[in-house]
Formats: structure tokens, sequence, C-alpha cells
């Protein structure tokens, strides 16, 4: 069997390490792991060391062949290969631990100087190039100990991320919906006929079936000096610029996206594409009032009540900030302690930017505010991997060097039933 055999065997078991891994990131706690998430990571841990297993065995079969034609030659060179298999296994741990060191190696040394027409590139490995370079395109990829605190960081620095939606890890270009919104159920028996089954008390609208993935592509100049920093600082540099770049881009398309090479916004689906959202409250004079606040809740039905969030447009939330009852108390309560949001009537709000402001419009058609259950209604498909392209030339005369970083992402909303709108 080829190298490049063993090659497509390890990657794919690396891919496995990886989504098993960005699944693990996403809870801050370890004891809070969902039954769920626990067994999508044993599986793609059992998968992982099935393919690393098969890798080892089309290596030793080469090795044999190999030695076949010359057995006189090679067979310490055969026992040395296999007691060094035999280490990696006994010391799993050690040994992810010195490829993961490797790696972040190989990407600062990249970041530096680039990898083509490089020495050391040609000194590389099959497995060590897979891991460095996309194939497709030849872009950079970032390696898991690096993209992961940025994903794992979205969520604080992003404003929709932090509200909790359903983030599904993917490999694919596309997430079919109706494998999480077509189920069915009912006592006795279910007629199967050639419909989707649909639940007009739940889901009033149909959803899309499928959400797109979509390249966010963030941009980044960094000084030729800071290059040549510790990898250490390096990589700190590289999660801050690029979280905080996704970060921003994000919340824009979440809250106002149109479909178009970015995800479905909540306002979109709101005002213009279908399927809409077309729970909603009217606001009087164009401004939100309390009672048409907490109207909003309960025009979603009750099981997107219980996990249902504000989100507003910042000009909406001033407005909402200075609303009071009659005693003067002001209905709105700011967050007191760091990492938890803002509340109304007992519900979380998120501000999002990108909502349309109060009166953009002559009529109150705009969705400023908008109540729903993001972790029911609203999908997140995440590839879970980032390149980087490196830019020599754009910026030397100013001594920089630019960076393209690319992510894969896409959203859309999945259930237009679990979020309804205030127009004002």
């Amino acid at each position: 069997m080829s190298v490049d055999t063993q090659k497509q065997l390890m990657h794919r078991s690396l891919q496995c390490i990886h989504l098993a891994r960005s699944i693990r990131d996403q809870h801050k706690d370890p004891t809070k792991i969902t039954a769920d998430d626990a067994s999508k990571m044993t599986k793609l841990l059992t998968e992982a060391n099935r393919l690393k297993d098969l890798a080892a065995l089309e290596k030793q079969n080469d090795d044999m062949l190999t030695w076949s034609q010359n057995p006189d030659q090679l067979p310490d060179a055969i026992r040395l290969d296999n007691d060094a298999a035999a280490s990696k296994v006994d010391g799993g741990g050690q040994w992810q631990e010195q490829i993961a060191k490797r790696q972040l190696e190989m990407f600062a040394k990249a970041i530096r100087s680039g990898w083509k027409n490089q020495n050391w590139v040609d000194q590389l490995d099959q497995a060590e190039k897979a891991n460095l370079v996309e194939d497709a395109t030849g872009e950079i990829i970032v390696p898991h100990d690096i993209a992961g605190p940025i994903f794992k960081t979205l969520p604080r620095l992003g404003v929709f991320r932090a509200a909790g939606p359903t983030i599904r890890p993917t490999t694919s270009n596309k997430v079919d919906l109706r494998s999480l919104t077509g189920a069915t159920a009912g006592w006795g028996k279910i007629e199967i006929t050639g419909a989707a089954p649909t639940d007009a008390n739940v889901v009033p609208n149909t959803p899309a079936d499928v959400v797109e993935v979509h390249d966010l592509m963030a941009m980044s100049k960094i000084g030729a000096d800071e290059l040549q920093d510790t990898d250490a600082n390096l990589v700190s540099l590289i999660q801050d610029i690029v979280g905080q770049q996704f970060a921003q881009q994000e919340d824009d398309a979440y809250s106002n996206g149109n479909g178009v090479s970015k995800p479905w916004g909540l306002a979109m689906r709101a005002t213009q594409a279908t399927p809409l959202i077309t729970q909603a409250v009217t606001g009087v004079n164009a401004a939100p009032s309390g009672d048409g606040l907490k109207s909003l809740q309960f025009r979603v039905p009750s099981r997107f009540r219980v996990n249902g969030a504000y989100f507003a447009s910042g000009d909406a939330t001033e407005a909402v900030a200075l609303l009071k009852d009659t005693t003067s108390n002001y209905l709105w309560q700011p967050s007191v302690r760091a990492g938890e949001p803002d509340t109304f009537s007992g519900k979380r709000w998120f501000t999002l930017e990108g909502l349309p402001s109060m009166g953009a419009s002559a009529a109150a058609v705009d969705p400023s505010i908008m109540f729903g259950d993001p972790a029911l209604g609203y999908l997140v498909a995440d590839r879970q991997r980032i390149t980087v392209q490196r830019l020599d030339e754009r910026f030397a005369e100013l001594g920089l060097v630019a960076f393209i970083f690319k992510l894969r992402v896409g959203g859309d909303v999945m259930r237009p039933a679990a979020f309804a709108k205030y127009l004002l």
C-alpha cells in the first residue's frame, strides 16, 4: 500500500481527534458535558484509533514488502520501526503532546517566513506536511492548540454565540436541518406518508432544508519585528486579533445576514426571506413599551419561552433601559456580574448592533427587538477549522506582513416559531 494511503488514514484520524476536542472545548466545565456530546466524542475517538491502527498496519505491510525484496539488509530497520510504534501506543499522551508541539513549531515557522520554497518543508514527512498545508488551496492550517482557544473565546467575544445557539460541528459544506426538525411523535402508532412530518403548533413555517457553510475572512497586518517574537507571544497575538475580528463579523451576520456568502440573520428571516418569523408585536409611535416587551414573550409557544432571550439593536436597548414602572424603578436590569447578560422581566438581554435601528423606515416594520430561544431556534454550522494565507508583498514597504485567516461557518433559523419580532 502506498504512502499516500497512510497519509489519508492518518489525516482522517487527526480530523476525528480535532472534532472530538472541539466538542470538548465547547464545555468550560468537563463535568457538564451532555450525554449526547460524550457519545459523539467516544465515537470520534474510537474511529480515530481504528484509522491510526489501519495506518500502522499499512506501514508494516509496506516495510515487510520492502524487506522481502532484500531480506538481508532491513530486519533491524523494521524492528526499530516496530519499537517506535509500540512506544507511541504505550505513551499515547506524551506522543500527542510531542505532535502538538511539533505542529506549533512548524506553524510559527510558516507564519514568520512562509512555507513555499523553504528547505525545512522538504524535510517534513507526508503526515507533517498534511497537518501544515491545506492541499486544495495551499493555505497554512492553524493547529488545534491555537484554533481551539479561538473557538472557545468566541462566545465571550461575540454576542450571539454567548446567547447559546445550537452549534453543530461539521466536516461538510451543508448541514441538513431535516435531521433536527423533521422528527415526529404520537400515541399508538405513527402514520408514515410521503410528506415530511410537521407540527403546525410548534413549527408553523417550513424551515430551510439545509444550512450552507460559508467562508468568513479576516485580514491582519503584523509588523516584521513582531513576527520574530517568541512562539508563545506570536500565538497569543494571532488569537487576540483573529478572535475579535471573527466575533464582530459573526454578530453582524447572525443579526442581519442575507444568506449570500454569509449566514442568514434574524432580521432577514423576520422581514424578507422565507421561512419568515411571523409572530410579532407592533410598537406604538415607533417606541418600545414595557407591556409590549412582556407580550413579546407570549408570541412564541411555551417551550420556547423557558430558555428565551431578548435581542435588540443599540438604540432599542437604550430606549428600553430608560423605561420605568409607576414607582420610577427601571424595568431593564443591567448585569452586576462579569460574563452574565443584562435582563428584562427575568429573561436574558443581548445587544446585537447589527439589528435594524428603530425608525429606520417610515412605518413600524423594522424588527429592532426580537425574543426567542436561540438553542432551539437557530443553528450555527461550524467547520471548527481555521486556515491562513500569508501575503508577503502587499504591505512590504510599510514593514508589515498581511495574513488572511479563513473560518468556515454558516447559520440559519431552523425553527421560525421559536422567535417573535417587535416592530418599531
